[in-house]
């Protein structure tokens, strides 16, 4: 089903016009999120901006603040900034101008407004994705949290920033394509207006001339000129959104479908793949490169087998080409026994790049049928029971063999890694001993009762990024007692540093090697990733 209101880059372009007229300079203070009903808000000082992108919808207006499950707030001094759209794209871009603190990354909003992949993003100052109204892979870009945003790709037209020539304009862009084709800013609302050259300047290139409202396809259209014979004038494109909004049916919210949190865990299962796909990747490119490194020292130590001090742990060998090369082994094994270890590390590097191909080339056809889900669910085609069935059960065994819920709640970063946390004390020791890897992050708030939480991190040479590790920690806070206090310290560490003494109560450890992160516990953050 298409949009009740069709976008056209020439309607972009006069709307991103209007709305900077109407929104720059005033002030700013949250961007509230609704996945389920394709709905987003951005709060403003009198009232707020509606993007209702529902598939049967599509309209734009202000209105007043909806409630919504993700609020993302913005520093008390955010303004608007230029409203503008690219040329010839169905595309607005919101700019915010006030504070540069971390805290508060949002620096701009990207509308897309595509037939059904019309999508929110809301990005930092380095183009990455801190939130989004729906998660998607499309055309080749990955939007999720965490990603650079990169602008839907188009085959290039001509006329962009300035008129075709007649000429250009009667041959088209090949044999057959008729008048106009690949000609900037035509597109299938306006197409049957320009019938000559003189229509093409006047109406794309003419001055400004009043909005109307049209039908097309049945539908009501507002549009930035009259074109059309049922044309009717209106005070401006958002009026005529206001009229197309009053106008059409009641659209059964999706969540009457099904639930929210159902279409939310869909959503979260689509995250941790695509995170699971990013770490395989990262494996994959690795993994020649350290296959060929370890086939190069098994050769080298093989043929200075007689340099090799029996029971040595770390030895220097000149390597083929004159140069000093110092192998860490494993002093109760032989130097043969250690280059035949090196060898069979290499080979199994070699296996794991070449199954990995296959392994995301799954992955990403199981994110392709998630996708689909949530598209479905959302038209209400689709209900909490059929999601249900699809995603993975989140429970574990008991001592009796029987099915009991997971020890955990499960969060998701900006940057797609897991988060998990305890849900008791005796789950605590759960999690932390039963359900975490040895180079996983663990965290808890300093000096006082509280939740043991996991960062799932598989690699024991890095430290997480920055601000998933901060992420995690405000969950920590969160849930703790310490979580209503402005500032709380979180210790973190691996979990491999983490023992449990003996006769110890239930949650009680002894982390080492600590290091400490202060945040605040915020509870946009622990929804945000939820």
């Amino acid at each position: 089903m298409s949009n009740a209101i069709r976008y056209d880059s020439l309607l972009v372009q006069h709307l991103a016009r209007e709305l900077d007229e109407r929104l720059r300079g005033r002030s700013a203070g949250a961007l509230r999120l609704d996945p389920a009903n394709r709905r987003a808000s951005l709060e403003l000082d009198d009232g707020a901006l509606l993007l209702d992108l529902h598939p049967t919808r599509g309209w734009i207006l202000e209105a007043a603040v909806p409630s919504a499950p993700d609020i993302r707030r913005l520093h008390r001094s955010a303004r608007i900034g230029r409203v503008h759209a690219p040329p010839d794209e169905r595309l607005l871009r919101i700019d915010l101008e006030g504070s540069t603190s971390e805290n508060r990354p949002i620096r701009s909003l990207i509308v897309e407004l595509m037939t059904n992949q019309a999508n929110v993003l809301a990005l930092d100052k380095h183009r990455r994705i801190v939130a989004l109204l729906w998660p998607r892979t499309a055309g080749g870009r990955e939007l999720r949290a965490g990603r650079i945003y990169e602008m839907p790709p188009g085959a290039p037209r001509d006329g962009v920033d300035a008129p075709v020539v007649v000429e250009r304009w009667s041959t088209g862009a090949g044999a057959g394509a008729g008048a106009g084709a690949g000609v900037a800013w035509v597109s299938p609302l306006n197409a049957a207006a320009l019938g000559s050259y003189d229509d093409y300047l006047r109406i794309v290139w003419g001055e400004a001339r009043p909005s109307v409202i049209r039908r097309a396809d049945g539908a009501l259209q507002p549009y930035p000129q009259p074109i059309g014979s049922d044309a009717r004038r209106v005070p401006s494109l958002l009026e005529g959104m206001r009229e197309c909004a009053g106008a059409a049916p009641p659209v059964e919210s999706a969540s009457a479908a099904a639930d929210p949190e159902a279409i939310d865990r869909v959503r979260r299962e689509i995250t941790r793949i695509a995170a699971r796909i990013d770490r395989m990747e990262a494996q994959r490119r690795r993994a020649l490169p350290q296959a060929a490194t370890l086939r190069s020292r098994a050769d080298l130590l093989l043929a200075r087998l007689h340099e090799v001090p029996r029971g040595a742990g770390r030895v220097t060998l000149v390597d083929f080409e004159g140069g000093a090369v110092e192998l860490d082994l494993d002093p109760a094994h032989s130097a043969a026994d250690n280059a035949r270890r090196m060898y069979d590390a290499a080979r199994k590097r070699e296996r794991a790049a070449e199954r990995i191909p296959a392994l995301v080339a799954e992955a990403r056809r199981r994110i392709a049928r998630l996708e689909a889900l949530v598209a479905r669910a959302e038209r209400g085609e689709a209900d909490a029971a059929e999601i249900d069935a699809t995603l993975p059960r989140e429970t574990t065994l008991d001592a009796k063999g029987e099915e009991s819920p997971l020890p955990f709640r499960r969060y998701t970063t900006s940057g797609g890694l897991e988060v998990r946390v305890g849900r008791s004390s005796r789950a605590n020791d759960e999690l932390t001993f039963h359900h975490s890897s040895p180079d996983d992050i663990w965290l808890h708030a300093r000096d006082v009762a509280g939740a043991h939480v996991i960062l799932r991190w598989s690699r024991g040479d890095a430290n997480p990024p920055q601000r998933d590790l901060a992420e995690a920690a405000v969950l920590a806070a969160l849930y703790s007692r310490a979580r209503t206090s402005g500032t709380v310290p979180v210790d973190w560490t691996r979990r491999k540093y983490v023992r449990k003494p003996r006769k110890a109560p239930p949650g009680s450890v002894l982390p080492e090697r600590v290091k400490t992160v202060f945040v605040e516990p915020d509870e946009a953050v622990e929804a945000r990733m939820r």
